[in-house]
C-alpha cells in the first residue's frame, strides 16, 4: 500500500514541475512583450533604420550572405570582459533589425560597435587579406567580393556606432 502513495506523491511533483515550467516559459516568451523598452526603438536602432536602397542595407545584406553572424556576435555583455567594446547592448538597440543577429559563439571579434574601433580602410585590408592584419587570424579571405559588395560590406561595418546620446551609457 506504501508503493501507491509514493506513486501519487510523485504524480503531484510532476504536475508541480509542469506548472512551474509553464511559468517560465509564459515569463521568457510572452512579458517582454508587455515590456515598453523592448517595444520602441532607442537612438540606437534610428541609426540602423537603413533604407532598402542604401549602401548599409546592401552591406548587411552581404554581412548575411556570407555567414559573418555564424562568427562574429553584435551584442555587448554586461561582464568586464566586454567593457571595452562600448555601451552595453539593450533590447531597443535591435529594433529594426530583421533578423537580429546577436550571435551565439564568439570566434571573432563582437562588432556591435566596431565602426568605432576602426576606420573604412583598416576595414578593406582586414576584409581582404584577414591574416596580414592580425596574423593567426582564421577568418577567410574575402577578396572575392565585388568592389559594390565591398563597399556596401565596409560602410555597413561602419555605420555600427553607439548614437552620441548612449555613448556615455554605463559600461559596466
Amino acid at each position: 500500500m506504501s508503493g501507491f502513495a509514493n506513486e501519487r506523491s510523485m504524480f503531484t511533483y510532476v504536475i508541480g514541475a509542469s506548472i512551474l515550467f509553464l511559468i517560465g516559459v509564459f515569463g521568457t516568451a510572452y512579458l517582454p512583450f508587455y515590456d515598453d523598452q523592448m517595444q520602441a526603438p532607442n537612438e540606437n536602432a534610428e541609426l540602423r533604420n537603413y533604407s532598402v536602397d542604401s549602401a548599409e542595407y546592401r552591406g548587411r545584406e552581404v554581412y548575411i550572405r556570407e555567414g559573418c553572424h555564424v562568427c562574429h556576435t553584435m551584442f555587448v555583455r554586461p561582464v568586464l570582459a566586454d567593457s571595452a567594446l562600448g555601451p552595453i547592448s539593450q533590447p531597443a538597440d535591435y529594433y529594426y533589425e530583421a533578423p537580429a543577429m546577436l550571435g551565439s559563439k564568439r570566434t571573432g571579434a563582437d562588432l556591435m560597435w566596431v565602426g568605432n574601433r576602426w576606420n573604412a580602410d583598416w576595414h578593406r585590408e582586414h576584409l581582404i587579406n584577414p591574416q596580414k592584419i592580425l596574423p593567426g587570424s582564421i577568418m577567410p579571405r574575402y577578396d572575392y567580393l565585388s568592389d559594390q559588395d565591398m563597399e556596401d560590406l565596409i560602410a555597413y561595418l561602419m555605420s555600427l556606432k553607439p548614437s552620441p546620446q548612449t555613448e556615455g551609457r554605463p559600461v559596466n
